[in-house]
């Protein structure tokens, strides 16, 4: 699609270009191919005419609202051009234009980093249009654009599903390439153990695919090693699983009696089946006379008495500190969907991802703690000290704790690059606030849920979760990969040796 350029574009194009360039540039092995000049306004009428999405510069009505992600905290990163991809051949003249150019850039599926990845003052990559759903004998084919609640909302249609996460508008590419986890782990895997096949454009613009018997080295690298690492997904497939009705339970417990009520839902997560889910939370909102509670939650699909009959057991040991409890039934979709409430599909995703998105963004910053044996009394002790600190402060923070095992854990270590099998629990810190919310106060924020991971060291298998980046972790190859990071690097030197694909935190070529 032709996207003409007016010169003062340019001017502020290359100006942002230049300034984006806070990585060196990498020495490519086609050298004779690469220029050193900037490309200049002819250049991008011809990579416009190639393409069938659209290039955006600032000036353009709908730069500033494509251009932001879900993390408010990145809104005033100046983006130089958005090149929207509608097609597999878009992304590969815009890779092999981007090389040609030595061009700094990001790819953006969901938007949905923790530390930015999905914003850059160069070239903004977006393939938030590679969004085609289909379902065929079971197997979905799904685009690597495509939002969760797209992928529910399609595949409900002939109950299936695959297991994936909760967010509506999360974008399919990076929760699958990072591992993927959700409600439906425990019983069906990961959502990239559901994985069968990924289209792929590599460093060079080639397309490829990668399954157990096409590039199968790969393939195991792009299941849990993370996105934009080996090159852009552009589609993927699935085995898919057949829906039921989900009975979910919460129940609430005052702050002050946590380290018992955690103390006993970690002794009731062991006497699960797969087929049963749950999850602790704490959230407080920097108001020093509010009274943040524990929320407990747990969920099944088709088995609502199996859930029932483990719950009121939970019941029975918390005894005398059991709270108010919700208890209730939904259909799969409905559940899954539950972001989208009264809201039709198109309304069911941030701003930036469609012009009708009516989902709120905020801005945040997150770590992650990966556990592979239950927290004794002392941890408790120490992590909940913590949080009640950190409300008494006045500040606003939260922690999740999500039960893992059974299917994931049954999966070989070496079946996937996903380096956390013999977990039992993920911890997420969290802080977030509006839109808006002072870089100062985010930056504590980041400082302090880095800090609550080094302050659970000693208890947590040092592992950290991918999707969930955290860009203060100084040991972050084992953190997020493990003894796996030694063989991807292995990987990133094979299929893209001159580090094209790099940033914050990225492999490093072997």
């Amino acid at each position: 699609m032709t996207a003409l350029m007016k010169r003062r574009d340019f001017l502020l194009l290359s100006a942002a270009t230049l300034a984006g360039c806070h990585l060196p540039p990498p020495v490519f092995s086609d050298a004779a191919k690469i220029s050193t000049a900037l490309p200049d306004a002819d250049d991008w009428q011809r990579l416009a005419q190639q393409l069938t999405g659209d290039l955006l510069f600032p000036a353009a009505d709908d730069y500033n609202r494509l251009k932001k992600a879900a993390n408010a905290r990145y809104d005033e990163v100046p983006t130089a051009v958005i090149i929207r991809c509608q097609t597999a051949a878009d992304v590969q003249h815009a890779v092999r234009f981007i090389r040609q150019y030595q061009l700094p850039f990001t790819v953006r599926s969901g938007g949905h980093s923790y530390t930015g990845l999905s914003s850059t003052s160069g070239v903004l990559l977006d393939i938030g249009l590679l969004n085609l759903i289909s379902l065929r004998q079971n197997i979905a084919s799904i685009g690597a654009g495509a939002k969760l609640g797209d992928v529910y909302a399609t595949l409900g249609l002939q109950q299936r599903s695959i297991p994936a996460g909760s967010c509506a508008s999360v974008g399919i590419a990076g929760l699958v390439l990072g591992g993927g986890l959700g409600i439906a782990d425990r019983r069906f895997g990961l959502t990239c153990d559901a994985l069968r096949r990924v289209e792929l454009v590599t460093a060079t613009g080639e397309l490829i695919y990668c399954s157990n018997t096409e590039h199968p080295e790969l393939f195991w690298a792009l299941r849990g090693g993370g996105g934009g690492q080996f090159g852009i997904a552009t589609q993927f497939e699935f085995d898919t699983f057949a829906t039921a009705p989900i009975r979910n339970y919460i129940g609430r417990y005052p702050l002050k009696d946590g380290n018992q009520v955690l103390a006993v839902w970690q002794q009731w997560l062991k006497t699960l089946p797969d087929e049963i889910w749950s999850q602790a939370t704490v959230w407080f909102n920097g108001q020093q006379d509010s009274k943040p509670e524990i929320q407990l939650r747990a969920c099944s699909m088709g088995h609502p008495a199996l859930l029932s009959q483990h719950w009121y057991q939970l019941a029975l040991q918390l005894g005398s500190v059991w709270s108010e409890v919700d208890m209730q039934d939904h259909q799969y979709l409905d559940f899954m969907l539950t972001d989208c409430d009264g809201l039709e599909m198109p309304e069911c995703k941030l701003p930036n991802q469609h012009e009708r998105g009516q989902l709120k963004r905020v801005a945040m910053a997150g770590s992650s703690d990966i556990f592979n044996d239950y927290l004794p009394l002392s941890a408790l002790h120490h992590l909940l000290n913590a949080i009640r600190k950190r409300h008494r402060d006045g500040f606003r923070g939260g922690l999740m704790l999500t039960s893992m095992g059974g299917a994931i854990r049954r999966v070989p270590p070496g079946h996937s690059a996903f380096a956390h099998r013999a977990a039992v629990l993920s911890a997420q810190y969290l802080f977030s606030g509006p839109v808006g919310t002072p870089e100062a106060m985010l930056q504590e924020g980041a400082v302090w849920v880095n800090q609550m991971r080094k302050q659970m060291r000693r208890w947590s298998s040092n592992g950290a979760y991918l999707n969930y980046t955290d860009a203060l972790i100084k040991d972050w190859p084992q953190a997020y990969y493990g003894d796996n990071y030694v063989a991807l690097q292995q990987l990133k030197r094979q299929y893209d040796p001159d580090n094209l694909f790099r940033f914050a935190q990225s492999i490093q070529p072997a």
